[in-house]
């Protein structure tokens, strides 16, 4: 018998003779659940059978955690750029029933045998400034990965902010995590990307925590129907109430003073602001989707900065990964080339470099962004502002990016004559011909607060949800 199966049916007999309760159910753990999982994809009625085990294990944790007087909550993610806002963070401190932590995961990427220390030490940095709670779950000297005893705290209910389980290590794992905690799963991003063979939009919403998670906060009403398409348990588990990291574009944000500060070293107030924001998915080879056209214009990007050097203030963006792919495909030698780059940006004296995760002012206060990264795609829609779209032969959408980018103006990435005529017609000289278009496009498929009943942001609406579940008794 194959270790799968020994391990589904340890589950289901412990169900079928009583044994599990809630003192006993810590016992097993959620590669139980995968199991059984694998396990009813082959029978008839497989999947009502999946959802019927998930539902009572899931009940009994509800039922458990209700007569608690605190649940420990944490948020599981690896990376400031996945960071959704402070609100539901702080709306669960100022609760009696909640306690809140960030646990900041260390990621091995592309097959990397050790974390990257600089990412993990900027991402406890970013939380610790903003006065929440983190708990750090790698030793950044040793390279000794701490257990949940030597953390101290391990939480109850998990928000993940990543569905990347795999890039963590050990007990960090989702399938290492005991069956009495609970999981919820709240996109890193907008789910926009497709591939050829489909693949990837099983990344999107059919990996592990998609089918274990007692609720997926989805980030847009198509995802929910792509959700019922393509995961294994449909999508009676996602719920749409809107995205928490759009919420700013709202209502407050943080005070972003690059422009002004671009402006005041080029001495022109009036100068316009560009964002140039490209992904980190270069190889076709490698990627199970590729987007990024920065190998073709990364450093042409540097001649329109200069072209425009009183006209454009500009700030460099991207994807936090494109440092390691960039080294990794060739197009710099090694990190320190990569640095350099960098520093022809700040050294343009029109233009900054940013990497932090809170970008929404920066984003509202620019006047245009070029970019090929996905999911700015939909953010950048938001600020009603013009993008311009860096295309290559390689990029595939889903149903959701397939609208996305029909309200979008186009360029091949090594088209440098539509990237000038761009920046000309429509950043300087304000002929945003698709305005309307896309206005219409946002009102119809993203303004969530419009579209809530209640007139609520995407944050309190999620927090309603999860105080109503585990705040009080079932009656």
């Amino acid at each position: 018998m194959e270790i799968s199966e020994q391990l589904a049916r340890q589950l289901l007999e412990s169900i079928e003779n009583g044994f599990i309760n809630e003192t006993t159910i810590s016992k097993f753990r959620y590669w139980h659940l995968d199991a059984v999982m694998n396990m009813t994809k082959h029978m008839e009625h497989g999947r009502e059978t999946f959802w019927e085990i998930k539902s009572y294990l899931e009940q009994m944790n509800i039922e458990r955690l209700q007569k608690q007087e605190k649940i420990i909550v944490g948020f599981i993610t690896s990376s400031s750029q996945d960071w959704i806002g402070d609100e539901l963070y702080w709306l669960l401190e100022k609760s009696e029933k909640f306690e809140p932590y960030i646990f900041v995961m260390a990621t091995y990427l592309n097959g990397r045998e050790k974390p990257l220390k600089k990412d993990y030490c900027e991402t406890i940095n970013f939380f610790h400034k903003r006065g929440l709670r983190v708990k750090q779950t790698f030793d950044v000297e040793t390279g000794h990965l701490y257990t949940w005893d030597e953390i101290g705290i391990k939480p109850q209910l998990c928000i993940w902010l990543t569905p990347w389980a795999d890039s963590f290590r050990e007990h960090f794992h989702l399938l290492y995590y005991s069956l009495d905690t609970i999981h919820a799963y709240i996109p890193y991003g907008f789910m926009i990307a497709g591939s050829e063979d489909g693949r990837f939009i099983e990344a999107q919403y059919n990996q592990l925590i998609h089918n274990i998670a007692w609720k997926i906060f989805e980030e847009n009403k198509i995802a929910v129907e792509l959700a019922g398409r393509y995961s294994f348990v449909g999508n009676r588990n996602t719920v749409y109430f809107g995205y928490p990291k759009m919420d700013s574009f709202y209502g407050e944000r943080e005070n972003c003073t690059i422009w002004d500060e671009l402006k005041e070293k080029i001495g022109n107030p009036n100068a316009k602001c560009v964002i140039y924001a490209p992904h980190h998915t270069l190889d076709k080879d490698k990627e199970p989707v590729c987007f990024s056209t920065f190998a073709q214009n990364g450093k042409k990007m540097l001649d329109f900065a200069r072209k425009y050097q009183k006209d454009i203030v500009w700030v460099f963006k991207p994807h936090p990964t494109l440092r390691t792919k960039a080294v990794l495909a060739g197009i710099f030698k090694d990190d320190s080339e990569w640095e350099d780059y960098i520093k022809q940006w700040e050294d343009l004296g029109n233009a900054a470099y940013v990497n932090d995760g809170m970008y929404q002012d920066l984003m509202c206060k620019s006047d245009a962004m070029i970019l090929d990264s996905i999911s700015f795609l939909a953010e950048y829609m938001y600020t009603s502002h013009p993008m311009l779209f860096l295309k290559r032969k390689e990029q595939c959408f889903n149903e959701f990016g397939k609208l996305v980018v029909e309200q979008l103006y186009q360029a091949e990435g090594n088209d440098f004559a539509a990237i000038d005529e761009f920046l000309q017609k429509v950043v300087l000289k304000g002929k945003d011909e698709q305005l309307e278009k896309r206005k219409t496009f946002f009102l119809e498929n993203l303004d969530y607060k419009n579209m809530n009943y209640k007139n609520a942001n995407a944050a309190q609406s999620i927090y309603c949800e999860i105080e109503n579940t585990f705040g009080r008794m079932t009656e």
